[in-house]
């Protein structure tokens, strides 16, 4: 288990106690028959609190994702996606090059939601992207602390549940911006993790080329900006990345892998970062160098590593796995796997960047194909 894992697996450990505290010392004496709740009686009191949560998940996700689209319009950005619980309101381009929102259902990357966004010029600043969530919370947080200290004399019984709704809808909030202000990169990237980084200007301008990137491939325009970072931060790293992939698509070999063995030198880029590059240069080496050497950069890989390509996680693993398992290991069924695991993403990367990856993941399987031309032949059935 990776660090990112451990510390979000232990994140989600301190939120769920958080919520059993809040539960045992503030909503269950206000259940009890001298509590502001008392009035509840047997089924009421568990409808109340299924009603408190289902509500309070809601209006947190709504009011974190409403920061960012405000935020990132406040900063000079335009919306392109905005996806919550998987209720996604997208822009498309019409025949005439306006762009209209569409609704559809569709996988996210997040905790509870996602928000792509395209800097209209250089100056545009994801800071109050970053920022605007919180400052929603801090409201919530600051609502809960008056109803909490001022309660009127002869107050109704709907004040009571407004007062209690709000303090699980509270809790709720707390607990999502503890993970979502955490100062670290965690199963998914956060606004914490954005924080750390955003505060040196490279990292401001990598964030904006990244955006850049994926608007294109949201919309399925080419990338045509090749930009190269000297400076090598997590951010300019994952940049580097891709212009690595694009050069190595133009052909540019050599520059290829100069870009990733340079990112690969330092020290900054985080474990997932650093694990795509590896597997780039790994892909790049075995089409473009030797197999000797691809294969034992595949054999040194951590064990983690090892089990990302294994579980075909992404899909530089699984143009990876696919020409291990193919020119090495000689598996048919294997590769047919890792071909089968690419409809997982289907959903979950944009337009763009899914007909990139398809086109390397087909070089990949004619690369197999052409190393070991016996693998894929049709067996004769048997008499």
């Amino acid at each position: 288990m990776s660090k990112e894992d451990v510390i979000s697996t232990l994140l989600y450990l301190l939120m769920a106690t958080a919520i059993v505290l809040v539960g045992f010392l503030w909503i269950n004496p206000a259940f009890q028959s001298t509590g502001e709740l008392g009035f509840l009686k047997n089924g009421a009191t568990f409808a109340f609190i299924l009603v408190g949560l289902v509500v309070g998940i809601l209006i947190n996700v709504l009011l974190f994702e409403l920061g960012h689209v405000l935020g990132a319009l406040m900063g000079g950005y335009r919306i392109v996606s905005t996806n919550v619980l998987g209720f996604n309101f997208y822009k498309v381009e019409d025949e005439n090059g306006k762009l209209k929102t569409k609704f559809r259902f569709k996988s996210f990357s997040g905790l509870t939601g996602e928000t792509l966004i395209d800097p209209k010029s250089e100056k545009s600043n994801p800071m109050f992207y970053v920022f605007m969530p919180l400052i929603f919370l801090l409201i919530e947080v600051a609502a809960l602390v008056f109803l909490m200290t001022y309660t009127p004399k002869g107050a109704s019984h709907g004040f009571y549940l407004i007062k209690y709704g709000l303090v699980i809808a509270a809790t709720i909030g707390l607990c999502m911006g503890l993970y979502n202000y955490f100062p670290a990169k965690l199963d998914s990237a956060n606004d914490g993790y954005r924080l750390v980084l955003l505060s040196k200007k490279i990292n401001i301008q990598a964030f904006n080329s990244q955006l850049k990137v994926k608007t294109n491939n949201f919309f399925n325009k080419p990338n045509e900006e090749m930009e190269v970072f000297e400076e090598i931060t997590d951010f300019t790293a994952q940049v580097n990345c891709h212009t690595a992939m694009l050069k190595y698509k133009n052909g540019q070999v050599d520059e290829a892998l100069e870009i990733i063995e340079k990112c690969l030198e330092s020290k900054e880029p985080s474990k997932s970062t650093r694990r795509a590059l590896l597997l780039n240069k790994i892909y790049i080496y075995y089409l473009k160098k030797t197999i000797t050497e691809a294969t034992a950069m595949v054999k040194a890989l951590s064990e983690d590593d090892g089990i990302f390509v294994t579980n075909c996680k992404s899909l530089p693993a699984i143009r990876v796995y696919i020409l291990y398992i193919g020119i090495v290991e000689k598996s048919r069924s294997e590769v047919e796997f890792a071909l089968d695991r690419k409809r997982k993403f289907k959903d979950k990367v944009s337009e763009g960047e899914r007909i990139f990856e398809e086109g390397l993941i087909e070089e990949a399987l004619n690369y197999v194909k052409e190393v070991n031309p016996g693998l894929f032949k049709e067996e004769k059935p048997t008499a």
